[in-house]
């Protein structure tokens, strides 16, 4: 009889003890959630919430962008090392001939295409005719120069090119003109770069660039030439053609730092880019004026907008079929500038 009732004593003690601590556990809950217990889905809700909010880790497996653009750069090598070494003469197993015609297969596509991107002005579709009844600007264009404290009555010129400059060195050109009525108009249709394949100096953009940084100059400034070298563009805009006469002056000692010039026998240079040597990144271009007037010896020289793929010394570079369309595009009554935004 005594054990009975022992054993009974203990189960409701058991019983009164998990009730105190259930109780406890709610009124826990209760106080956590400002008086309202949390329903299992919104407690999911708001975790799953929190886990959105959190920071995301910036490896290359959750940056497609970055991985995108180190592939392409990756290619671009593999590529230029695939044309040095040339075809192995050797004796080749089966094996070895697949192999070879793979790699020849896809050295096909890649020069199909490479021959697809050199097509002509026509092709990119460009406005290069004033568009009727124009009467607004380009709103992307408004918010560019107010973004940056301009206004249109301050851009006395009539040809803007805009280098908006992305992360990893690439960057989008925009190309606008100015019409007979002061409106201006995207050579490209709305709110649509010229390329949005463009690269800059491979340590970024920066102002006052100095020599050997590998960067390009942030900042407006003004496009006064074109060069070419081989056939010559159909424009009237002043354009040098590149022979193997051809330098521009790096020699901070020089009298011409950071100009175009000739040859001579009374030159006063030793350091020099014999432009004609590059025939693919020089095939077309432009000088942009970056300290070419009396030019300080510190800061930066032969900053241009040419072709080519990949990041730079810090030059601009665009698309072969681009840039060639750029200088089309120009003529002798342009008054030419190009910005650089950060």
């Amino acid at each position: 009889m005594k054990k009975s009732t022992f054993v009974i004593t203990q189960t409701i003690l058991s019983i009164i003890l998990a009730a105190s601590v259930g109780a406890v556990v709610v009124l826990t809950l209760d106080i956590r959630s400002g008086g309202k217990i949390l329903p299992q889905e919104l407690f999911n809700q708001q975790t799953s919430e929190k886990s959105k909010s959190a920071p995301k880790e910036t490896s290359e497996k959750n940056n497609p962008a970055e991985s995108s653009v180190k592939e392409t750069t990756s290619k671009v090598k593999e590529s230029s090392v695939q044309e040095s070494v040339g075809v192995n003469s050797k004796p080749q197993s089966s094996a070895e001939n697949l192999s070879e015609t793979s790699a020849k297969e896809e050295s096909e596509k890649e020069n199909s295409k490479s021959e697809e991107s050199k097509v002509s002005a026509d092709e990119l579709k460009l406005i290069l005719t004033e568009p009727k009844d124009l009467k607004t600007n380009p709103k992307e264009l408004t918010k560019f120069i107010n973004d940056y404290g301009y206004g249109y009555d301050s851009l006395g010129f009539n040809h803007m090119i805009i280098v908006d400059v992305e992360p990893e060195s690439s960057a989008k050109v925009y190309c606008y003109q100015k019409s007979s009525k002061d409106y201006w108009w995207n050579i490209a249709g709305d709110n649509k770069p010229i390329t949005d394949k463009a690269f800059i100096g491979s340590n970024g953009a920066d102002f006052d660039v100095k020599t050997g940084s590998k960067k390009s100059p942030l900042g407006f400034y003004y496009v006064g030439e074109g060069f070419y070298i081989g056939d010559e563009p159909d424009t009237t805009f002043p354009v040098f053609e590149i022979t193997d006469k051809t330098y521009w002056v790096t020699d901070t000692k020089s009298k011409s730092y950071n100009k175009h010039v000739e040859e001579t026998d009374d030159k006063d240079w030793s350091d020099a880019i014999q432009m004609i040597s590059d025939k693919d990144a020089y095939k077309y271009g432009l000088v942009i004026d970056f300290n070419t007037t009396s030019p300080d010896k510190k800061l930066a020289s032969a900053i241009f907008m040419h072709c080519g793929n990949a990041p730079t010394d810090g030059s601009i570079v665009v698309p072969e079929n681009v840039m060639k369309s750029i200088l089309e595009w120009l003529d002798s009554d342009s008054n030419t500038y190009i910005f650089v935004s950060p």
